[in-house]
């Protein structure tokens, strides 16, 4: 009984196991010319906001308002590159995942 149980299991194993490796070879194209220049540009900005702040704040050393809002760029470019490092390793993790089914 446990035969005939695992002999029509295996099948659509290896069925569900083909269909993951065509997933992730159809994937791959849509991240490669897709997610990464969009995570790429989101990174770009998030460097050139925390520029920006620091620019800020070093050009108007003496007025208090300009130094807060250069704070907050920093911190708001700081943050935004660390969502996108996330981002790109949690889709690179997923990928690889995928990968490995084949």
């Amino acid at each position: 009984m446990q035969s005939a149980f695992l002999g029509t299991l295996l099948p659509v194993a290896n069925a569900a196991t083909g269909n993951v490796a065509a997933f992730g070879n159809a994937l791959n194209p849509i991240i490669t010319n897709v997610v990464n220049p969009l995570v790429e540009l989101a990174f770009a900005i998030a460097i050139v906001v925390f520029v920006y702040g620091v620019i800020q704040m070093i050009t108007h050393d003496t007025d208090a308002e300009a130094h807060s809002k250069g704070r907050w760029s920093m911190v708001s470019g700081l943050i935004g590159m660390f969502i996108m490092f996330s981002a790109w390793g949690i889709i690179y993790l997923i990928s690889n995942t995928v990968k490995g089914f084949q």
